[in-house]
């Protein structure tokens, strides 16, 4: 199931071979090959019936227990709804399940045989293109992001490989909803996801948590972490670059730290969350007591919602964050450069956040941050976007999916 060749030929072996054309040909073919017999899997599973009240979901391409798909879950479980909740998840990211959520290992031949005989389908990235979905099964697409910054999909279309565009394609017309938190991300679809389908504004699921505040995951991260109650917390979650460069990521702890503690008189300390793209790839950040890795923590609305103050770049997330009123900042070091090449669908310096390009302007930012005007512009924002924030959007969508159950 893996086209990963590297996984099961010897590094020295593998490096020797790829040196022959006649290698990446046959590599080719194989892979075609593959291809094949996995689509053939979705057509011979069709033997057995579809179970009308299992759910078949994934999370970022094999990722854990997080994201939109996450918050569905967890309204289901929480009206105690009879379903049968089948999981995909790379055996990595496995912790941390509900007991009555089964989860299978992602992109195999028993993830397969769940997804052919599921009745609703969950996903929040784009589905591989051989992928067979048949006509009495309902797929919910929630996404991955709200009210976005950067161009994405067809928006960004010169950025994209052709495989990525034939997957989005493929994904778009499996889809038979989407999930949309605003009159935004609405038209967003329509334009530049190749979607023709319905669309359920309802809000963000994941970001239910954020407006029906919890104090007990408040406690949980703070206990995860060992970050004391009078400790407050910044959380650095850039968006990743195609390039990969660690350059951008040069955010200066120590000095924020300190003109943080020094402005407010009080303890602070960092949590660094990078794109899941990038997670393993952070070996460059020094941690320390001031300064948490928090890669591997499985959600990152719960970090936000814990957090007292986000510095982002480009990541949708600073959306999220702001639903909550808090203060957030981006740190747009290498913003000439990223507009050129993937531009934005908003002026970032017309924008509520303050916005810094080196790390003394940053500092300057915080230190001279004016919460009044920043609370009157994000509501300006808000109302510009249509943003859906009512803290509803799990029980909309578990309705949706009770009813296409019951057909």
């Amino acid at each position: 199931m893996n086209l990963n060749y590297r996984k099961v030929i010897p590094n020295f072996i593998y490096n020797f071979l790829r040196k022959f054309i006649f290698f990446h040909k046959l590599k080719s073919l194989l892979d075609l090959f593959i291809i094949y017999l996995i689509t053939i899997l979705y057509y011979l599973f069709r033997i057995f019936p579809i179970q009308k009240n299992k759910i078949f979901i994934q999370n970022f391409y094999g990722k854990g227990y997080g994201c939109n798909p996450k918050y569905l879950v967890e309204e289901i479980l929480r009206c105690k709804l009879n379903f049968i909740l089948v999981w995909a998840v790379k055996p990595e990211f496995s912790k941390d399940f509900p007991q009555t959520v089964k989860t299978v290992p992602y992109n195999s031949i028993l993830s397969i045989y769940e997804e052919v005989t599921a009745k609703i389908w969950i996903d929040n990235c784009r589905k591989p293109s051989y992928v067979r979905k048949r006509k009495v099964q309902y797929y919910i697409q929630t996404w991955h992001g709200i009210v976005g910054l950067k161009r994405v999909e067809k928006d960004c279309e010169q950025q994209l490989s052709t495989h990525y565009i034939k997957k989005a394609k493929h994904d778009s017309t499996l889809a038979n909803l989407f999930i949309s938190d605003s009159k935004f991300t609405s038209d967003l679809y329509r334009s530049a996801f190749w979607y023709n389908g319905k669309i359920l504004e309802c809000g963000s699921p994941r970001y239910d948590i954020l407006i029906n505040s919890d104090q007990d995951i408040k406690n949980k991260v703070r206990r995860y972490f060992h970050i004391t109650d009078n400790t407050k917390i910044v959380l650095y979650a850039p968006t990743f670059r195609d390039t990969f460069s660690p350059d951008v990521y040069n955010i200066n702890y120590e000095l924020i730290l300190n003109a943080l503690e020094e402005h407010t008189n009080g303890s602070w300390v960092f949590l660094t969350r990078m794109h899941p793209h990038f997670s393993n790839k952070s070996i460059f950040i020094e941690y320390n007591e001031k300064i948490f890795n928090a890669n591997n923590y499985n959600d990152i609305q719960e970090l936000l919602l814990t957090s007292d103050m986000l510095i982002t770049d480009y990541s949708s997330c600073i959306n999220e964050f702001a639903l909550m009123n808090k203060p957030a900042f981006l740190y747009i070091s290498d913003y000439e450069q990223y507009k050129k090449e993937r531009d934005f669908y908003f002026d970032l310096f017309s924008l509520p956040f303050p916005c810094a390009i080196n790390n003394s302007e940053l500092i300057q930012k915080i230190i001279n941050f004016d919460n009044d005007h920043y609370l009157h512009s994000l509501k300006e924002f808000f109302i510009k976007v249509g943003i859906v924030k009512d803290g509803n959007a799990s029980q909309k969508v578990v309705d949706r999916i009770i009813m296409e159950i019951k057909k």
